[in-house]
């Protein structure tokens, strides 16, 4: 079991909650013509946020995937990365500290985040003012 989190645009995403769900729920089906595992085919914003996150969380697999691994093999992450949206799949003994990084560099990088595993799951936004506000009041409608 994993934790997931996918970081997005903002503006390729719907603002309403049923519409959120399918836009996800089509983004998952992987429909893009490329390698999911390089950051080089998403938006600039994307792209640094997915950098960035690799640093704490190194890649499982990938183009980035360093030759020696960190001692603590818990922080191995697995990304699949489309154009405009980063999917991320930390173990579960690192939830916390993935939401958290996931949170900061969202806000600092300007995009939205999914928090697809947490409870209540939560779809946030840029506010304009270096932060996250929750996108809508309910949990995205999956079809």
């Amino acid at each position: 079991m994993s934790y997931h989190l996918l970081v997005f645009a903002p503006a390729a995403a719907p603002r309403e909650p049923a519409a959120f769900g399918l836009w996800f729920q089509a983004q998952t089906e992987w429909p893009e013509h490329h390698d999911y595992e390089d950051p080089a085919v998403a938006t600039l914003s994307l792209k640094a946020w997915c950098l960035d996150m690799m640093q704490r969380f190194p890649p499982r697999s990938g183009p980035y995937r360093e030759e020696l691994p960190p001692d603590d093999k818990s922080l191995l992450a697995d990304y699949s990365i489309g154009r405009n949206i980063v999917f991320v799949a930390v173990q579960p003994a690192q939830a916390g500290a993935a939401l958290e990084a996931a949170r900061e560099l969202a806000a600092r990088h300007c995009v939205g985040l999914y928090e697809a595993s947490a409870s209540p799951a939560a779809v946030r936004l840029p506010d304009g003012n270096n932060g996250l506000q929750a996108a809508f009041d309910s949990r995205p409608v999956m079809g």
